[in-house]
């Protein structure tokens, strides 16, 4: 009976250390859309737009991860309710919101960044913790899907950093 307890007791453990972990995934999405609207929002459109040392802006990386998070919603959309997206990603310069423009300033981007980041938020927000670790076709869960955009938050923000501090 004690065994039985203890097991129970570490099950409860993995479970909470689980949800922490979730959390934690939870709060570095957030963390993104944050750090653009504190470090690249408030800059200069000139500054932003101007080409760095590789041939990139700040402006590109930022449509870049604004793209990238709208794929990501709507492939987790996909995922979580069955129903297929239309096939609007074949080339990575064909619109993906339909709307866009030459013309979109960095803080236009941002916004719809955040928007698609709030539509992500939203879905995972509502799993259970069996969803969130289930596997299916492709092989990772849900959990690991968001570490990997995570991943690319990091890589990205790096890059727009670096970008700003060579200005």
């Amino acid at each position: 009976m004690l065994k039985n307890a203890i097991q129970a007791g570490g099950e409860q453990m993995a479970q909470a250390a689980e949800a922490l972990s979730g959390q934690t995934l939870v709060d570095g999405l957030i963390a993104t859309f944050r750090e653009l609207n504190m470090k690249v929002r408030q800059l200069p459109e000139q500054t932003l737009t101007g080409k760095g040392s590789d041939g990139s802006s700040v402006h590109d990386v930022v449509r870049r991860l604004r793209d990238d998070e709208l794929r990501f919603s709507q492939a987790l959309k996909e995922r979580l309710t069955g129903v297929p997206i239309p096939d609007i990603f074949g080339a990575d310069d064909a619109p993906v919101l339909g709307t866009e423009t030459q013309n979109e300033s960095t803080a236009e981007i941002i916004s719809q960044f955040g928007t698609a980041r709030e539509s992500t938020l939203a879905m995972i927000q509502s799993l259970t913790d069996e969803e969130w670790d289930r596997v299916v076709e492709g092989g990772a869960s849900v959990r690991a899907r968001i570490q990997g955009l995570l991943e690319n938050d990091r890589k990205q923000l790096d890059r727009i950093l670096s970008l700003i501090q060579t200005k």
